[in-house]
């Protein structure tokens, strides 16, 4: 027994070493620089400008040198090692994990992004954080939301935008949506509505005024964002007075539900390209979330009448906040993505 145990415990740690597992031997940096140079790393010498090229050490606790040549000037600059993020993906596992990652060299990396610039004060080369990325004026993207075309815990929605810059960094965007699935109710005598939603985004964003990445050519942006969705849906719930202890004579009462939720979000996010003209953007944000309720032909009123499965251990209808006639405020987190194609 004391044998499969540990057994069990060597093979959960060793397939829990997210470091040892994940990352490979060697790391990669991308290097730049604003005019032609040379980068020697490792006796190999690279040519490099604007656009980044690749080196990839071994990942080591050592510290690795980087000679800089540009015109008549040569800087060296050593990189201390770091521990790399995926290492703390070990918490999952409450750090057992580590007990084998930590004995790895894998558990190290480099700064990923180096840009060397001239100093126009000490003519020095330095590492600069400056964007050199650059989103021009008149500039359009079209984009979509995929999450939401596969939002089954909510509303499927299908949805494509336009983003226009006004000015370099400076983009207005729009989008519009509709419901891609929708479920139809029959049933004799009751009459029910088209199930059906609609959304619209409208969206400002300040690009590469903020560099939290510390990477001169990633796109970086602020946004504000207002969004709305209006819906509507037909439910129905159960209920009887009050004062009957009869819980078997019970009303079915089918309605409607008409949704309005408006969302105003200040939001962080990064364009990550794929090839030159695809790109994901990925954002984050808070702000808050307002919804309206309005329900047509419902006869339930909560003063005489009790939902007939409200002792129930699992009531079907409460969930859908039934108590919320009036507007409900909430604070709201936006986290997801965008596809798109810069035409």
């Amino acid at each position: 027994m004391i044998k499969k145990l540990g057994i069990f415990l060597v093979i959960s740690i060793t397939l829990s070493s997210c470091a040892t597992l994940l990352n490979r031997k060697r790391t990669i940096l991308k290097i730049s620089s604003d005019t032609e140079s040379k980068i020697v790393f490792n006796k190999d010498t690279i040519f490099t400008n604007q656009k980044q090229s690749t080196i990839r050490p071994l990942r080591s606790k050592k510290t690795i040198k980087i000679s800089v040549l540009k015109d008549s000037l040569k800087q060296d600059f050593y990189l201390k090692p770091k521990l790399s993020s995926i290492l703390w993906l070990n918490a999952y596992t409450f750090g057992s994990g580590m007990l084998i990652d930590l004995q790895s060299n894998k558990r190290f990396t480099y700064k990923h992004n180096l840009h060397f610039v001239t100093d126009s004060i000490s003519q020095k080369i330095v590492i600069s954080h400056k964007k050199v990325a650059l989103l021009p004026k008149n500039k359009f993207f079209l984009f979509t939301t995929p999450l939401l075309t596969f939002d089954f815990f909510s509303i499927p929605i299908l949805s494509l935008g336009l983003e226009y810059f006004i000015k370099d960094n400076l983009s207005l965007s729009a989008a519009y949506g509709v419901q891609v699935r929708a479920i139809n109710y029959k049933q004799p005598n009751v009459l029910y509505l088209k199930d059906k939603a609609t959304t619209y985004r409208l969206e400002a964003k300040w690009y590469n005024g903020i560099n939290l990445s510390k990477n001169a050519h990633l796109n970086e942006y602020i946004a504000l964002e207002f969004r709305e969705i209006r819906s509507q849906y037909n439910d129905h719930i159960n209920y009887s007075e009050r004062n009957n202890s009869n819980r078997n004579n019970y009303i079915i009462d089918d309605f409607v539900t008409i949704k309005r939720v408006a969302v105003l979000n200040l939001k962080y996010g990064i364009l990550v390209p794929l090839g030159n003209r695809f790109y994901f953007d990925f954002y984050s944000g808070f702000g808050i979330r307002i919804k309206r309720f309005d329900y047509l032909n419902l006869e339930y009123n909560k003063t005489i009448h009790q939902i007939y499965d409200e002792d129930d251990l699992f009531p079907s209808f409460p969930l859908r906040g039934i108590k919320d006639y009036l507007k409900k405020t909430l604070l709201n987190y936006s986290l997801g993505f965008k596809f798109g194609i810069k035409l």
